[in-house]
């Protein structure tokens, strides 16, 4: 999808029927036959309990009236094409705030391919489950590029309390539970979050959205007829991943290339300051903490660690700053033991993350506050706690 943003008004909301209860969310943007295949195959998935949303930022006419055709065969595909493209992610939020009363949502994308079971099962398995906030029902598939489906089903994370939930969440397995069918107002505070923040990381609207999930009720994974096959957008068909994750997450906010190296700590510190801080669906403060600390650790090892990890990832993070010794003592502390052994997130890691974000951003043009500026007045608004320390971080 392309990501271009543009200043416009807001498309109105076609009206949703009271008998919708689940809706299937398709935000798009290509024009090829795969696209119409998937968006013409909606027509026989739609139903009066079972609507699809489809928000276009093609910009087409010949396919604006596509979609009015579609509209006119099942009035429950409901379509709103905007005048102008939106970007990717506005078109995301767009589709999400439409469906904001409707009881579950499921979200695909142009290029996915579903049976037509998927969802609705999915959906039956969740009213039969009143404690459940997701599930996938079926067979569910990553295609990277390479020919090759790989099987992507996740367990079920059940449990009576948060951490209990969490403790079965793997961060770093091929996953779409993303787009799996869940509650719609179990995404809310993950929602939320996304929007305040004003830098993204490696799969944080994933990893946040499943966090907020599971933040109040059970995953469940259970047998299906159906089938899913999801398209990440970041495969081996489009060339060198680093350079497209930072073109697709930095390029664009103001940062150097060489942070997309720390893309996985951002991601461990903002799921963090999301279970911990004032947009957590977690109401109890020890869970808040257990779970913030908990979901750090775990992203973290995987990700910053691995990144640094043995000699040479050692030398490399000796290289970016070996002319900036304050950076270069965080690196130590924080890649090394004692630290790397039980890491925790806390003020200090804060703190030299901001120092990161200061080394690596461009010069703000005007009086626009700079990106460092502006995370650092986001966490003061999310007010993560480290419970350890007492103090607010920020």
């Amino acid at each position: 999808m392309s990501d271009k943003p543009s200043t416009i008004k807001s498309t109105p909301f076609p009206e949703i029927p009271s008998s919708v209860r689940l809706a299937i969310l398709l935000p798009t943007f290509r024009w090829t036959p795969t696209a119409r295949s998937i968006i013409g195959a909606m027509v026989g998935v739609a139903s009066t309990e079972v609507a699809v949303l489809i928000a276009d930022n093609s910009e087409t006419p010949e396919k604006h009236q596509f979609l009015q055709d579609i509209n006119r065969i099942n009035p429950y595909v409901l379509v709103a094409s905007h005048e102008k493209n939106i970007g990717a992610q506005n078109n995301f939020y767009y589709l999400l705030d439409w469906s904001k009363n409707v009881e579950f949502v499921a979200i695909m994308a142009d290029d996915d391919w579903m049976s037509p079971t998927y969802f609705v099962d999915a959906y039956k398995t969740l009213l039969d489950n009143p404690t459940a906030n997701a599930a996938e029902a079926g067979t569910t598939f990553i295609d990277f590029g390479d020919g090759e489906l790989i099987k992507s089903n996740q367990p079920s994370m059940c449990g009576q309390s948060p951490i209990e939930r969490m403790r079965h969440w793997n961060g770093f397995a091929g996953r779409i539970t993303m787009y799996n069918t869940s509650r719609r107002a179990t995404l809310e505070a993950g929602l939320q979050f996304l929007r305040t923040s004003p830098l993204h990381g490696m799969i944080l609207f994933e990893d946040v959205f499943e966090l907020s999930r599971l933040a109040t009720g059970d995953f469940l994974s259970v047998s299906g007829r159906g089938c899913f096959v999801h398209y990440p957008a970041l495969d081996s068909r489009a060339g060198d991943a680093t350079q497209r994750y930072y073109d697709l997450l930095y390029k664009n906010v103001g940062l150097h290339y060489q942070f997309v190296y720390f893309t996985g700590l951002t991601t461990a510190i903002q799921c963090a300051m999301f279970l911990m801080g004032n947009y957590s669906p977690i109401s109890d403060p020890v869970q808040k903490a257990i779970c913030g600390q908990y979901v750090f650790k775990h992203i973290f090892e995987g990700s910053f660690l691995q990144t640094f990890s043995g000699a040479s990832g050692q030398e490399a993070g000796f290289q970016m700053f070996k002319n900036f010794p304050e950076v270069l003592a965080g690196f130590i502390k924080f890649s090394t033991p004692p630290f790397a052994q039980q890491p925790v997130f806390d003020i200090e890691l804060i703190d030299w993350f901001m120092m990161l974000l200061q080394l690596f951003e461009e010069k703000s043009e005007g009086n626009a506050p700079s990106i460092a500026a502006r995370f650092t007045h986001f966490v003061q608004a999310t007010a993560p706690y480290d419970v350890g320390v007492g103090r607010r971080l920020g």
